[in-house]
């Protein structure tokens, strides 16, 4: 998950660069595409078998989850700056927390719900509604780490089963019809100079899926979530150094209050663990 914090910041910052060039729907369409095409040599030598599944219903549905998520992510990047638009989807564990419950049975104790209060109280400081008008930019941050959870939850699901490279190509591949309609109304052919920040781009996509796959397939969905916090500090540096935002102090109040609870449940999940370890 760490790995994958990284990728996900690295990737962010070409999509702010994209975005003067490109509209955000053509953007997932590349990330998908180049993902998907990266995932081929490892199929030809694992061959067509290891992509057998008894969820592709699952799949498709995470697939759509997916898109919307990563949709609505790169939108707000374009228009709020990266490092706030990351803050407020560090709610996502606390989305998680919620559909893992409802979808996955996974078992909430009362630590986990109170960080949830924790976190959105810290999600509200970065928003300052009644101070500071809500931005469409905010609101799609928000629906992105909501959709990214019902996608996480729907990864950790066929994880159980599936390879995960194959969960990895799963995702890339069904989201290309899905991103192919509107790609098609805002499509604007590149130019070569762009092509180098396109393969960064998916590169760095591919590595935060296979990342995040991978962590989703070893651990509960509710507990390695958290380490995504990581990207703050590292989308913070990449917005100063290449396009010179730096984000409000209500963002790193909000954010210091989101991982507070994050690192309370954390810390009791780790308790409760050792409890249990006897039996």
């Amino acid at each position: 998950m760490v790995f994958a914090a990284l990728c996900f910041s690295v990737a962010l910052g070409f999509v702010r660069h994209l975005s003067s060039i490109i509209s955000s729907f053509e953007i997932v369409f590349w990330r998908q595409t180049l993902g998907f095409l990266l995932t081929l040599p490892w199929l030809a030598r694992a061959g067509l078998r290891v992509l057998h599944t008894r969820h592709l219903k699952i799949h498709v549905l995470r697939a759509t989850f997916g898109y919307v998520w990563v949709l609505a992510s790169f939108y707000s990047v374009t228009l709020i700056a990266i490092a706030d638009s990351q803050a407020l989807q560090f709610t996502l564990p606390f989305f998680t927390i919620i559909f893992a419950m409802l979808f996955l049975k996974e078992r909430v104790g009362r630590h986990r719900w109170i960080a949830t209060f924790i976190g959105f109280a810290g999600a509200l400081v970065i928003l300052r509604p009644g101070f500071s008008e809500a931005s469409i930019g905010m609101m799609m941050a928000l629906a992105a780490a909501a959709f990214f959870a019902a996608s996480d939850c729907g990864t950790r699901y066929v994880a159980r089963d599936d390879k995960t490279m194959a969960v990895v190509l799963y995702s890339f591949m069904l989201q290309i019809p899905i991103a192919f309609i509107p790609v098609a109304l805002t499509w604007t052919t590149l130019g070569l100079a762009d092509w180098p920040a396109i393969l960064a781009l998916g590169l760095s996509s591919f590595g935060a899926q296979w990342g995040l796959s991978r962590a989703l397939s070893t651990a509960e969905a509710s507990l390695v979530s958290p380490v995504l916090f990581l990207r703050l500090p590292i989308v913070t540096a990449i917005g100063f150094v290449f396009f010179a935002v730096l984000p409000y102090i209500w963002t790193w109040l909000g954010a210091l209050i989101i991982f507070a609870g994050t690192f309370y449940s954390a810390r009791a999940e780790a308790r409760l663990s050792a409890a249990r370890a006897p039996t």
